[in-house]
């Protein structure tokens, strides 16, 4: 369960990354794959096949943010923030 925790955690740096008007988009992934996570309840040979279903998405957020200022990744995660997926997916950590 930690490593599940973690991988959250690393995912949400991850998500920081994005930029542009994809911000939200990265976070709807996020929230799917956090879903799809939560569903096979450790099973890691499951979350594993999740990791490789949502790789390519992640990497396309994660190259959103490449070559960006501080101050624009800062106004990123702001807008990260503001996205309805990323609320929810925060009400989900809290409520573990």
């Amino acid at each position: 369960m930690k490593k599940i925790i973690l991988s959250f955690a690393a995912l949400s740096l991850v998500l920081a990354s994005c930029g542009g008007s994809d911000v939200c988009n990265c976070a709807d992934t996020m929230l799917e794959m956090s879903k799809e996570m939560k569903e096979v309840k450790g099973d890691f040979t499951k979350i594993e096949a999740i990791q490789k279903k949502y790789e390519a998405d992640f990497k396309k957020c994660e190259k959103l943010g490449e070559g960006k200022s501080e101050d624009e990744k800062k106004k990123m995660e702001e807008e990260l923030k503001a996205c309805d997926s990323y609320k929810e997916m925060e009400k989900m950590m809290k409520a573990k």
